[in-house]
């Protein structure tokens, strides 16, 4: 008995309309849990009263740390992307930076456009496969899951000698360097090398949120936060954590200082406000960046000119 070939030319699309429901579904979930965690936080609002108040006086000093970290992880996450394309193609430095604050803008809306858009942007642009974009995403997560693994195990044994954690967490550092100079292993000891520096940015993140809220954060407790929140960053149903970085953040703090729940929360709906304000900014200029390019490099595309 012969299949139909029409059954399967039907079962791709009904595939892909499964999984963008799938990532819908994701979206609408991160929205409720956000919504709950801020409902939670004013519920609590007595409890968070200290915690508010020092919102409305905050120390620019944080505030600057905290928006300039932000900043930071964009640039780091556009450099290590870079390092991954590299073997498949060329994409300079400020169309990678432009492409990943755009993407990571357009990853707030539902189902996860930004990653989409960034793997097609390549494949017209950049003339690099759909196949070997998507690999370096995958890459990426495992190095983020490695790491996050490493610190977080570090941070646990270091415990609050700071002379021990200091040890553990810098040790990887040169052996990454050295690796970076050597022909086999030059791409993946400077990816791994770049996404290590930014799980520091992230727990400078979380040390001026806390701080911001009256509670500056250990060492040890920043590199947790900053670990544990960008594993709740890479579950692929929600777009950047949301939601599900509220509530982390928020059932941590208990375990790992003295606070209570909905000061967690409110330090991670802090945290989230600053990504917000960044990301924003960043996003649209990287937009606005990107649409001169490409009307640079091909001119037809430009309104003024004329057919």
């Amino acid at each position: 008995m012969t299949s139909d070939p029409s059954d399967s030319v039907k079962s791709v699309p009904d595939q892909t309309s499964s999984q963008s429901r799938w990532r819908i579904v994701g979206f609408l979930l991160g929205v409720i849990l956000l919504a709950g965690a801020v409902f939670m936080v004013w519920h609590q609002r007595h409890a968070v009263t200290t915690a508010l108040e020092a919102i409305r006086h905050p120390s620019p000093w944080l505030v600057m740390l905290l928006l300039a970290s932000v900043a930071g992880n964009v640039i780091f996450t556009g450099l290590l992307f870079r390092v991954l394309l590299s073997r498949y193609g060329t994409v300079g430095w400020g169309e990678m930076q432009a492409v990943i604050a755009s993407a990571t803008l357009i990853n707030y809306l539902p189902a996860r456009p930004g990653l989409f858009s960034r793997i097609a942007y390549h494949r017209a642009v950049n003339r690099i496969r759909v196949i070997d974009s998507t690999k370096t995403v995958i890459q990426s997560a495992l190095l983020s899951l490695f790491t996050a693994i490493y610190l977080i195990g570090a941070a646990l044994f270091g415990g609050n000698h700071l002379v021990t954690i200091w040890v553990i967490v810098t040790s990887p550092v040169p052996l990454l360097i050295i690796g970076s100079f050597r022909t086999g292993w030059r791409i993946w000891c400077l990816a791994a090398l770049i996404r290590y520096v930014e799980f520091f940015i992230w727990a400078v993140r979380y040390y001026a949120a806390f701080a911001l809220i009256g509670f500056p954060l250990s060492p040890s407790s920043s590199l947790i936060f900053a670990s544990v929140s960008i594993l709740a960053s890479l579950i692929p149903l929600v777009s950047n954590g949301l939601g599900i970085r509220e509530w982390v953040v928020g059932l941590l703090a208990p375990v790992l200082t003295t606070l209570e729940l909905s000061w967690g929360v409110t330090a991670e709906l802090v945290n989230r406000a600053a990504e917000l304000i960044v990301i924003m900014i960043l996003g649209l200029l990287g937009m606005a960046w990107l649409v001169r390019h490409r009307r640079a490099i091909d001119p037809a595309q430009s309104p003024d000119q004329s057919p």
